[in-house]
């Protein structure tokens, strides 16, 4: 059977350019994925987020050359392929639509880390510790010893509260004393709070007066400190060495 001249030398440029796609899109794929990495890297990503997105930005580039690849081949095909390919997709992303919300906020949870594991956050009416950060949900753990599964684009959508971004927070007891008795300096309570070591000594507690009623005087006496839990019971103990005839309550 005689071979088409015109249609062999037809496919033999097809085969050529379809070549030279494929070895491009190796080599940009491969330089993608360590440009993605390095970037990631130098932002302080976690470790398997480096690596996932790097991975997926070399799957990106070659899905983009097995394209180009099919399109030297079928021409006026591709259309009709691609549009296929089109309908397909928009027909997982609809049934799929809640698991890649959450898979896609999970992987901006663990670039942007808002909050990061072992903090302390509060979310949909729930307050704990970050113990695992997946790419579909968070896991924290209660003061209860409950665990609390949080889909990933729960923070996407609402609002989370990181209670140990910072080294230190406020933290406020009250002290009430007779209204009878010698006014309260706040020198005095600086000094009582100076014999609780959790007690941030920069900035210095603060002391307001907030009422005088049935002859009681009502002192909010505020501080900064690292350990919220310890400062509170150390305080309290201090405020009543220092102040027996007052009461001290958190």
């Amino acid at each position: 059977m005689p071979i088409d001249g015109a249609l062999f030398f037809d496919y033999a440029t097809r085969t050529f350019w379809a070549l030279v796609i494929i070895v491009v899109t190796l080599l940009l794929a491969r330089v993608v994925r360590r440009m993605t990495m390095r970037a990631l890297t130098r932002g302080r990503a976690q470790a398997n987020v480096t690596i996932l997105l790097g991975n997926l930005s070399q799957v990106a580039m070659l899905t983009v050359g097995v394209l180009l690849v099919v399109a030297i081949y079928t021409r006026d095909a591709f259309g009709w392929i691609l549009g296929s390919f089109s309908v397909v997709g928009i027909v997982l992303g609809l049934s799929l639509q809640d698991i890649l919300k959450n898979f896609f906020a999970g992987i901006w949870v663990l670039v942007e880390r808002p909050f990061r594991i072992g903090d302390t956050i509060e979310v949909g009416g729930y307050s704990g510790v970050v113990e695992e950060i997946t790419f579909r949900t968070t896991l924290l753990r209660t003061v209860d010893a409950q665990q609390v599964i949080v889909p990933n684009g729960t923070f996407m959508t609402g609002s989370v509260v990181n209670l140990t971004r910072f080294p230190t927070r406020r933290a406020s007891v009250w002290l009430v004393v007779d209204d009878g008795d010698k006014p309260i300096a706040a020198d005095d309570v600086r000094g009582a709070l100076r014999e609780a070591p959790q007690v941030a000594k920069d900035p210095p507690p603060n002391v307001e007066l907030r009422s005088v009623t049935d002859g009681k005087a009502r002192y909010l006496v505020s501080f900064w400190t690292g350990e919220r839990d310890a400062a509170l019971s150390a305080a309290v103990a201090a405020l009543r060495a220092r102040f027996p005839q007052g009461e001290v309550h958190g």
